[in-house]
C-alpha cells in the first residue's frame, strides 16, 4: 500500500519537472525570438537613419562618417570604410573609414584586385571572410599598419546604375564574426551610400563649376578694367605725342622760314653782285651752279616733293623744280652740264614715276598743282 501511494507522488513530481523543462525551453526560445527581433529593429533603424542622411546632407564626408559610425555601433565590430574606385588610375582607394585608427586607413590605395576591397569592387560580388589567416585575398599591410590584427572581413560591393564604383567593408578581431544576414544588411546600405556618394559628387562638381565660372567672370572684368586703364593711357599718351608732333613740325617750319630768309637776305644778293662783276667764263659758272643749288635747298617745292614721291632721284627732283621754273629742255641742260637727250630722258622717267604716261596733261602743268 505505501508503495501504491508513493507511485503518485513520483508521477507528480516527473510531471512538474518535465513542464519546468519544458517551459525553461520555451522561455529561452522567446528569448532569442525577441533578441532576433531586436536586432532586426535596430537594423531597420539604422537603414532608415540612413537613408535619412542621405536625404538630408549632399556633402559627402559626412554622410559617410555617418553611415560608417552607425555600421560600427550596430554590428559591434572594430572598424568599417568605404573604398571607391579611381576613374583616373582604376585604384581602389578607402574615401572615408571609422572605428579604430580610422586616419591610416582613410587615403589608402589599393591596385585593382588587390585586397578584399580591391577584390570584390572588380568582382562586383561579396565576400565574407571567416579567418583572414586562411585566405590569400586579405592585404596584410593596412592592418600592419594599424597594429591590430584583423580576423574577420565582410565586403560588399557598391554599384550605380549597375555600375560597381567601390566596396563598403566592415571589419573585426573575432574569427568568424559576420554571417549572410550581415552582408545583407550591408548590401542594402551600401545601395543607399552609392546613391549618396552620387548626388554629393554632382553637387561638388557643380559647386566645381560655378566657381570656375566665377573665377572666369573675375578674370573677364579685371582684363576689361585693365584694357580700359591701358586704352585710357595709350591714348593719352597718343595726344602727348600729337601735341609734340605738331609743335615739332612748327618749329622745323620756323627754322625753314628762318633758313630761307637769312639766305635771301645774306646770301643770295651778294652771290648777285658777284655774278654781275668782272668773272671768267668758268668762275661765272660756279656762280651759277652755287645759285642754282642754293635755290634748289630753300625751294618749298624741293623740300615737299620728296615727302609725296620718294622714289625721285636727287637730279630728278632738280629737273622737275627748273621745268616747273618754265626752264626748257636746253636751258635744263646748260645748268646742269648735260646733254639735251639725257634730260629728255629724265623728263620721261619722271612722268611715268608721276603716274602722267598716255596723260594729257603737260609735266609743267602737273607740278604746278603739288605745291
Amino acid at each position: 500500500m505505501a508503495d501504491d501511494k508513493k507511485t503518485p507522488d513520483r508521477l507528480q513530481q516527473t510531471s512538474k519537472t518535465l513542464n519546468a523543462k519544458r517551459l525553461q525551453s520555451e522561455n529561452r526560445r522567446l528569448h532569442r525570438e525577441n533578441e532576433n527581433l531586436r536586432q532586426r529593429n535596430r537594423e531597420l533603424e539604422l537603414i532608415s537613419q540612413a537613408f535619412l542622411a542621405i536625404n538630408s546632407c549632399l556633402e559627402l564626408d559626412r554622410v559617410l562618417s555617418t553611415i560608417l559610425e552607425a555600421i560600427r555601433n550596430l554590428f559591434g565590430v572594430v572598424g568599417s570604410s568605404i573604398w571607391l574606385i579611381d576613374p583616373n588610375s582604376g585604384e581602389v582607394v578607402c574615401r572615408q573609414a571609422a572605428g579604430f585608427q580610422r586616419n591610416i586607413v582613410k587615403g589608402w590605395r589599393l591596385m585593382p584586385g588587390e585586397g578584399v576591397a580591391g577584390w570584390v569592387s572588380s568582382s562586383g560580388k561579396s565576400l565574407i571572410l571567416p579567418d583572414t589567416r586562411e585566405d590569400l585575398r586579405h592585404f596584410a599591410r593596412v592592418a600592419d599598419k594599424m597594429k591590430v590584427e584583423l580576423r574577420s572581413i565582410v565586403s560588399v560591393p557598391m554599384r550605380v546604375k549597375g555600375e560597381v564604383i567601390g566596396a563598403l567593408q566592415v571589419v573585426d578581431k573575432k574569427v568568424g564574426r559576420f554571417e549572410d544576414t550581415h552582408a545583407t544588411l550591408l548590401e542594402l546600405l551600401a545601395d543607399a551610400s552609392a546613391t549618396a556618394i552620387e548626388n554629393a559628387q554632382l553637387l561638388e562638381r557643380a559647386n566645381l563649376e560655378i566657381a570656375e565660372r566665377k573665377f572666369a567672370q573675375k578674370k573677364l572684368k579685371e582684363s576689361e578694367i585693365a584694357l580700359k586703364d591701358k586704352s585710357a593711357a595709350l591714348k593719352e599718351v597718343n595726344t602727348a605725342m600729337n601735341v609734340l608732333l605738331k609743335n615739332r613740325e612748327e618749329d622745323q617750319a620756323d627754322m625753314e622760314n628762318i633758313i630761307v630768309a637769312n639766305v635771301k637776305d645774306m646770301v643770295l644778293p651778294f652771290l648777285e653782285k658777284l655774278s654781275h662783276s668782272q668773272l671768267d667764263e668758268k668762275q661765272a659758272t660756279y656762280v651759277e651752279i652755287i645759285q642754282s643749288n642754293i635755290s634748289n635747298i630753300v625751294s618749298p617745292f624741293l623740300r615737299q616733293i620728296p615727302m609725296k614721291f620718294f622714289d625721285l632721284t636727287p637730279t630728278e627732283i632738280q629737273i622737275a623744280d627748273l621745268v616747273r621754273k618754265d626752264k626748257t629742255t636746253k636751258e635744263i641742260a646748260q645748268i646742269l652740264n648735260a646733254s639735251s637727250k639725257t634730260i629728255e630722258a629724265h623728263r620721261n622717267r619722271l612722268r611715268k614715276k608721276l603716274g602722267l604716261t598716255n596723260q594729257r596733261i603737260q609735266l609743267r602743268d602737273y607740278l604746278m598743282t603739288l605745291v
